[in-house]
């Protein structure tokens, strides 16, 4: 009787390392926050690829707090997890935890958001937007849109984000190495936040009010706090050119009415998706690519109804 029980053990084993239950990963996700825009569905994404791989998720959410995320981080290393995800808003505070985790021998990876070069040891690999090449390719959209000259405001996202300084840096840069005659009159944050943009937008639109010739907002939501601004300010007058980021439905509308020039789509499902196929690979003891970049569109009237928003 005990010969046959323990024979039904052994098959029952076999039948869950068969399905991967045996051995089901945990991987820790420290997402950027639950509810915005972008980021949930992302985290959707994440989680629906997560149930197809068979891997566990444990989501934290920082609600865009540096100092929580960079607890959650140490949380998860603690409980010994299988891998780490990290949706990074800083690109330093971080690298303690990421060190804790190399230690562990717990592999991480960041998502949508690049952190600075010292923390690139403590990480397998960043997937998502290329953040720098998006501020280029707002320049030169916004280049075009103007002419190669004019005065410009930049409606930027957190201080200090790795997503910020690289599509300001970007645009900077690349309006430099085109020798664009385009000024950039001021810079301000808005936390990629709509409400936070109409109050800098309406700031911003007091202060150089004519001397106004375009925007570039770091993303969509913050280019519809400037519309709202400007509408405001000035309801019979048409909005100067503005590009954003991000592909949103709201966005490709505004091009459609011609209160947008352009926008970048970068899709947050294959964000999402890209980020836990990537771990999933890891797990399974493959290398991977230091950098896996998700495809960019520049849309603007000429191609808005031939390419699907991305959210």
């Amino acid at each position: 009787m005990i010969e046959k029980r323990n024979l039904l053990y052994v098959a029952a084993a076999a039948m869950l390392a068969s399905t991967g239950l045996a051995h089901a990963k945990t991987v820790c996700y420290v997402n950027a926050a639950d509810s915005h825009a972008y980021a949930t569905p992302a985290n959707e994404a994440l989680q629906e690829r997560a149930k197809e791989l068979k891997i566990e998720i444990l989501s934290l959410s920082q609600d865009f707090d540096v100092q929580k995320g960079t607890e959650q981080l140490n949380t998860c290393v603690a409980r010994g997890v299988d891998g780490i995800i990290l949706w990074p808003l800083d690109p330093q505070a971080y690298i303690p935890g990421l060190a804790r985790a190399q230690q562990a021998e717990i592999p991480a990876i960041l998502i949508n958001s690049p952190m600075g070069e010292e923390a690139k040891p403590f990480v397998t690999s960043f997937t998502g937007p290329d953040v720098y090449e998006e501020g280029e390719m707002a320049a030169d959209a916004l280049n075009e849109a103007l002419g190669g000259e004019g005065s410009v405001v930049i409606i930027a996202g957190q201080a200090g984000n790795g997503t910020t300084i690289g599509r300001v840096g970007g645009f900077e840069d690349r309006l430099k190495e085109i020798s664009s005659g385009i000024e950039v009159l001021d810079t301000v944050n808005a936390d990629f936040d709509q409400q936070k943009a109409l109050v800098v937008s309406r700031d911003l639109i007091t202060r150089f009010g004519d001397d106004l010739d375009g925007v570039y907002a770091n993303d969509d939501t913050m280019a519809r706090g400037f519309i709202d601004a400007w509408k405001e300010a000035n309801p019979s007058k048409p909005t100067p050119p503005i590009v954003g980021i991000n592909g949103q439905k709201d966005a490709f509308e505004s091009i459609r009415t011609g209160e947008m020039h352009a926008t970048i789509v970068q899709s947050p499902v294959e964000d999402g998706r890209l980020a836990i196929e990537t771990m999933a690979r890891i797990l399974d003891g493959e290398e991977v690519k230091d950098r896996l970049p998700i495809p960019l569109t520049v849309v603007t009237k000429e191609n808005v109804e031939s390419v699907e928003p991305a959210f």
